[in-house]
């Protein structure tokens, strides 16, 4: 099955203004995944073809505006006639790539332009009320990281997943002015390291204090542990929560962390273990009837949850009965950017250089004029002159 072909790289150097791209890019991005069907819809009415090159339609638009789509041997493209395709209610610019996984199940993927998919990630990831360098900020973070995983699960057909794993991408709902103009403003702009694509790691909020790519196995000398003092005014900075035990017992089991059969009875202490330069715990340590077991830091808040704990920023652990109390502080793993934290640079008066400066310092900004899967960036790197 062929797939969308890309520009190749060609990336110019960008000095104190914004240079708009020669090329557009096509994301593959994956919405649903091991579905029994699914429900397309487009308002002016949907071309559905072949996914192959020249294929021609099989429906057209006086055929039907609505396909309920279930499992079947080969992929279909759907497109709509208007700027947009509904999935199961839910509205996306670009068309729709519904193909057959292995396990006689679907997945439905949005082939969308690198731009068009920005509006809604943006939205997606933070307000629409932060202030307007951090949204830049956000849009420049966001971009490096989606050209960077251009092909990253080529095997399965798409490049980037919509949600935590990736990037948070909620269609066309999460478009708003204050977004657009801020993608809009920084359009094509990604961050450098030396020749290559900057890691562009972000989370909600550090929690005051930023780590190092070590916590996502990416050690980078731009990613470094460092206090963040515009983080404070966060909501997240400081977050408690109850744990059943049970529940905690079972994650940790599930995720392969202690083995199989210890049952909550067995447990007689949970406690810190190791603590990275930022204040996070690299392994928790559970006192079981027959010795210690000692966990990482990110097993115990998967297992746990990761929204209910929140950050591995962990102050204190308390058992109570049955349930473990868990104060800490942050949310996400705290590496690169704070959203937060950006917010409340901007908040300060602080420009979008500034706040990419901080969270990846010796990254450089410049203009990608177009892509290419698995490729690497080659610059000749210069330094924008900073500027409110």
């Amino acid at each position: 099955m062929t797939r969308l072909a890309l520009a190749a790289i060609t990336v110019l150097a960008c000095m104190t203004t914004w240079l708009p791209a020669s090329a557009q890019t096509t994301l593959r991005v994956l919405l649903l995944r091991q579905q029994l069907q699914t429900v397309v819809a487009s308002a002016g009415g949907l071309v559905v073809r072949p996914f192959q090159a020249g294929a021609q339609p099989l429906l057209t638009p006086d055929v039907t505006t609505v396909i309920d789509v279930r499992s079947q041997s080969g992929g279909l493209l759907l497109a709509g006639t208007g700027a947009t395709v509904t999935v199961d209610g839910q509205s996306y610019r670009g068309s729709v790539l519904i193909e057959r996984d292995a396990e006689s199940s679907i997945s439905v993927i949005d082939v969308v332009e690198l731009e068009e998919y920005l509006y809604s990630v943006v939205g997606s990831e933070v307000a629409a009320s932060t202030p307007a360098s951090a949204l830049q900020a956000q849009a420049v973070v966001a971009r490096t990281y989606a050209v960077a995983h251009l092909g990253a699960h080529e095997d399965l057909g798409f490049d980037l997943r919509a949600g935590d794993q990736d990037q948070a991408y909620n269609g066309i709902a999460a478009e708003s002015a204050p977004v657009v103009n801020a993608v809009d403003a920084t359009r094509g702009v990604v961050m450098l390291y030396g020749d290559h694509l900057a890691s562009a790691y972000y989370s909600a909020c550090d929690g005051g204090y930023t780590s190092d790519g070590h916590a996502l196995n990416d050690p980078q000398p731009y990613l470094q542990a460092v206090r963040d003092p515009y983080c404070p005014m966060s909501p997240y900075m400081q977050w408690s929560a109850a744990v059943p035990l049970a529940d905690l017992i079972a994650g940790l089991a599930a995720h392969g962390a202690i083995p199989q059969g210890v049952a909550v009875s067995d447990l007689r202490d949970v406690r810190p273990g190791s603590v990275d330069g930022s204040g996070r715990l690299q392994t928790v340590v559970l006192a079981l009837r027959g010795g210690d077991f000692s966990v990482a830091g990110t097993a115990f808040r998967f297992a746990a949850g990761p929204r209910l704990i929140k950050s591995t920023r962990i102050t204190a652990l308390r058992l109570d009965g049955n349930l473990l109390h868990v104060s800490g502080q942050g949310y996400g793993h705290g590496v690169g950017m704070c959203q937060l934290g950006a917010r409340g640079m901007s908040e300060a008066g602080l420009g979008v250089y500034a706040i990419l400066d901080f969270y990846y310092p010796g990254a450089i900004l410049t203009q990608l004029a177009s892509y290419e899967r698995r490729s690497r960036a080659v610059a000749q790197p210069l330094r924008i002159a900073a500027r409110p």
